[in-house]
């Protein structure tokens, strides 16, 4: 058997000039299939013409193609299953927004578009689905599995959370596209040092994927998978756990095992709590001394009121603390503060901007409220008739498609597109740590974007073009990081 298993040609515009991150989860399927069929893996969104790509691809004659999506990531999948389904393929959805909705895609209109549906982890559940098709065994027992039956798609009860000792390390040979990924220009691969999170946000799908939970991979097999990332070239490390630092005293000693295998030479970037960070001062100086030099940080938003409605609780205490001790060890802040929350108005959005700049962050990630599949908020938003928009598409934290009790979601987005280009002044170029560690990536940053703002700001001076129209343009293009300076 032929596989292929591809990742969403989408991306979100801004995000991806300062990181631009292969896929780790097809690739970790890949190296749990590898022995049962040949496989590969195409990251599409590393592309500028990926449609074109995959028809060429396609050619070699796949028997199984997979697609994985996020929300806003499915509509654009669909073509590209259509493709795989045109070339003779069998074709299976995974990821998150499958996981979450696959009820709604087994009765869309597009649903014979998806033969299968891997829901949850995938490592399992698709090694067991290539070996019954292979042996032409029935799907009933496969867990996590959902499959067509005559005319209507079944779907087997959920698989347990896997026991990670069970995994195999990703196969990055599989990869057929290896060039284009970096983050500050430096090449750059994902490893996984843990999956799931405890912590009980209302906003987040990741319970919807692993319930509950914490596991742990061996820190000798994510030595093993950091050695391979740089082994095929990277020079930056991203881990895309969904909580690192929940276990604070794990992530010193992970640090200590990175500097005793002389593997601190790599840069290292993470998302991470603010609890966690803000804890303890010396996990901080030991990640600086493992090679880290990049956090993403969950503050979420400045109210109390805010953050208990989307689940933070005290989850965004010691964001100060955690900002001060890693920018004392030089390590870049990135912070996600959420807008558009049901009691917000104006006054609200633009507090959050004024968080961000009284703690100095690098790069301050405006969010807008978002109700995902299947997420604990998303029915309370519903029931409060707050539900401005169903379009997948626009789900992706940056488009407005809540309106709160005050202000339309067209004003949330409007504010939120102002917000971001009003960050960077001359006050963030005197204190931002991006400039220092990465000079290069940020002086071409500067050359590419003084022109545009200066263009925004000639065309506003001559009654050319007003704020809103600006920020129409922003919107149809998809890129709501821009504003007008």
């Amino acid at each position: 058997m032929k596989v292929l298993l591809l990742s969403s040609p989408v991306v979100q515009p801004d995000f991806d000039r300062i990181a631009r991150i292969p896929n780790y989860g097809i690739a970790s399927i890949a190296g749990n299939v590898d022995d049962l069929c040949t496989v590969h893996v195409a990251d599409l969104h590393g592309l500028k013409k990926p449609k074109e790509f995959l028809e060429g691809v396609l050619k070699n004659g796949y028997d199984l193609v997979g697609l994985s999506c996020m929300s806003f990531q499915y509509s654009a999948m669909l073509p590209l299953a259509q493709m795989a389904k045109e070339s003779g393929a069998e074709t299976v959805f995974g990821g998150y927004h499958p996981t979450l909705s696959y009820e709604e895609i087994g009765d869309g209109p597009e649903a014979r578009l998806a033969d299968y549906v891997v829901r949850g982890e995938g490592e399992a559940t698709f090694r067991e689905l290539v070996s019954a098709i292979d042996e032409g065994r029935d799907l009933g027992g496969v867990l996590g599995l959902s499959y067509w039956q005559g005319d209507r798609m079944v779907h087997n009860p959920p698989r347990p959370v896997l026991d990670l000792s069970d995994i195999e390390l990703p196969n990055r040979d599989s990869r057929l596209v290896t060039k284009g990924f970096e983050s500050f220009d430096l090449p750059i691969d994902s490893v996984e040092t843990s999956r799931g999170c405890t912590n009980g946000c209302k906003f987040c799908s990741i319970q919807q994927m692993y319930g509950r939970s914490f596991r742990k991979y061996p820190f000798d097999r994510i030595l093993d998978d950091i050695r391979d990332a740089e082994a095929h070239g990277a020079k930056s490390v991203f881990f895309p756990d969904d909580n690192m630092t929940l276990d604070v005293k794990r992530m010193e000693r992970l640090c200590d095992s990175i500097v005793e295998a002389g593997l601190s030479h790599l840069k290292y970037k993470v998302q991470a709590s603010a609890r966690g960070i803000g804890s303890s001062k010396r996990l901080v100086e030991k990640m600086a001394q493992a090679g880290f030099d990049g956090v993403f940080l969950g503050i979420e938003n400045t109210s109390k009121e805010n953050l208990n409605f989307l689940g933070k609780g005290k989850m965004s205490d010691n964001a100060d603390k955690a900002i001060e001790y890693m920018h004392e060890n030089d390590i870049i802040v990135s912070a996600g503060l959420i807008g558009g929350n049901p009691e917000d108005d104006a006054e609200d959005l633009w507090s959050n901007f004024e968080l961000a700049r009284k703690l100095k962050v690098d790069i301050p990630i405006f969010y807008i409220s978002t109700p995902y599949p299947r997420t604990e908020m998303a029915q309370e938003l519903r029931e409060m008739g707050l539900v401005a928009c169903e379009d997948y598409r626009l789900y992706d934290g940056l488009h407005a498609n809540l309106n709160t009790k005050h202000l339309t979601a067209e004003e949330v987005a409007y504010i939120t597109w102002e917000m971001n280009a009003k960050y960077y002044d001359l006050e963030w170029f005197r204190y931002n740590k991006i400039k220092r560690l990465y000079p290069w990536w940020f002086f071409k940053e500067t050359l590419r974007l003084v022109p545009f703002y200066a263009k925004r700001k000639l065309g506003l001076l001559l009654g050319l073009k007003t704020p809103r129209d600006y920020f129409r343009e922003d919107l149809e293009r998809g890129e709501l990081c821009k504003g007008v300076a």
